[in-house]
């Protein structure tokens, strides 16, 4: 039974009005417990509504802990930046006397015998390292060598100059031949000065050991190249030139293995570099030749879900191998296309940059989205209930 409530209560005290006027914005409508109709069929909606709500609530709980990963492209408007290039590479033929990492690009920068400021690690024809790995560079770090008279003036085996007179050690040498513009392969092998020189890694080495050259180097953001070639690499008017004895140039076996080949920082997701762990192998019975990888460098911008960015860089290539054709024995020779036997890394810049981020869903979307689940659930099979509970009343009614 239902009451009627009266309003005869004293103007003074507007309460109990304020209070009723409140309960017309209630749309929780409530029924009392004797009007209820409870069903078999609706408690196994119940039940079901129950189950798919924990199941929808604990994938979006998931798709909330899981950042999304999201790339798209921009045009690069980066300027006066550098480029850094990291590299592990072991020559399986080559001693780290032959070993010349040299950089240069189309602004006339060049920078010879990169590696000097690189790790090489001395390694056997089998794969295994020998002794410690060493880092050469010219003209820094402590200097052991044998004791001399007082005034001992080494030779200079035709390099010497009005300035430099005598070469007592092997980085004294190394300057002197590198101002005449000479080669420094055979002088870091048979000089005395740089046999007794302690402080050097790489000096009086067998001629059958390979060699792994690690590290990063810095190059300016324009296209270019970095090589490791037949000779001895120099600069002579504004020009890059390796001397070399042709006749040697078949023995110049530049079969590698590339254990990583990145520019810039990895981020997590970031797809792998297609040079890590790429082998070329040259057969003794097979022409050494020019190893050839075309790379097209995409900068990169990185975002985290917590803001942080890291500016880096991917890359794909294009590769092709140049044999060296050396003329033959019969007489029939042919004119040949000069090649300077080596491996060497043409990259190039790309225009456009990637931005590729980590976004993590806001938390109200989160909040947003399992009011969502819950809301529609419940409003679905209300409505599924309520068609099965008047088909039931309809089928009873029938039946009578």
């Amino acid at each position: 039974m239902m009451h009627e409530v009266s309003d005869s209560k004293p103007k003074g005290k507007s309460g109990g009005g304020m209070f009723r006027s409140i309960k017309n914005f209630d749309i929780y409508p409530k029924i009392d417990e004797s009007y209820r109709v409870q069903t078999s069929g609706g408690a196994i909606l119940s039940i079901l509504g129950w189950i798919l709500i924990a199941i929808l609530a604990l994938a979006e709980v998931r798709n909330y802990m899981t950042p999304k990963f999201k790339e798209h492209m921009i045009v690069d408007t980066s300027l006066g930046q550098q480029l850094r290039i990291n590299v592990n590479i072991t020559f399986h033929s080559l001693t780290c006397n032959e070993v010349h990492l040299d950089a240069m690009d189309v602004a006339g920068d060049n920078q010879l015998n990169v590696e000097h400021e690189m790790v090489k690690q001395r390694m056997s024809r089998h794969g295994i390292p020998i002794g410690a790995a060493g880092v050469e560079i010219i003209g820094e770090g402590p200097i052991e060598v044998e004791d001399h008279p007082p005034n001992y003036c080494g030779d200079c085996f035709g390099a010497d100059t009005p300035e430099i007179r005598c070469c007592n050690t092997c980085d004294q040498l190394i300057q002197a031949y590198q101002l005449k513009q000479w080669s420094v392969s055979e002088i870091l092998r048979n000089s005395t000065q740089c046999i007794h020189d302690r402080a050097k890694h790489f000096a009086n080495i067998g001629a059958d050991e390979g060699c792994t050259v690690s590290g990063k180097m810095s190059v300016n953001k324009v296209a270019g190249n970095f090589h490791i070639a037949h000779g001895e690499s120099i600069v002579r008017d504004g020009r890059h030139i390796h001397q070399f004895n042709p006749a040697l140039a078949p023995k110049f076996n530049v079969s590698h293995t590339i254990h990583s080949l990145s520019f810039g920082d990895p981020y997590p997701s970031m797809p792998a570099n297609p040079l890590d762990s790429v082998k070329r192998i040259i057969a003794e019975d097979e022409s050494t030749g020019l190893f050839q990888y075309f790379i097209r460098v995409i900068p990169t911008i990185y975002t985290n879900e917590y803001g942080r960015q890291v500016f880096t860089n991917q890359y794909t290539i294009t590769d092709r191998f140049r044999p060296l054709n050396m003329p033959q024995a019969n007489g029939d020779n042919k004119p040949q296309e000069a090649i300077l036997p080596g491996i060497f890394f043409v990259y190039e810049l790309s225009p456009f940059m990637i931005e590729a981020s980590r976004i993590r869903m806001p938390f109200l979307h989160f909040v947003t989205k399992l009011c969502a689940i819950v809301g529609g659930v419940f409003t679905v099979l209300g409505v599924l209930d309520s068609i099965l509970f008047r088909l039931q009343k309809m089928t009873s009614l029938k039946t009578r």
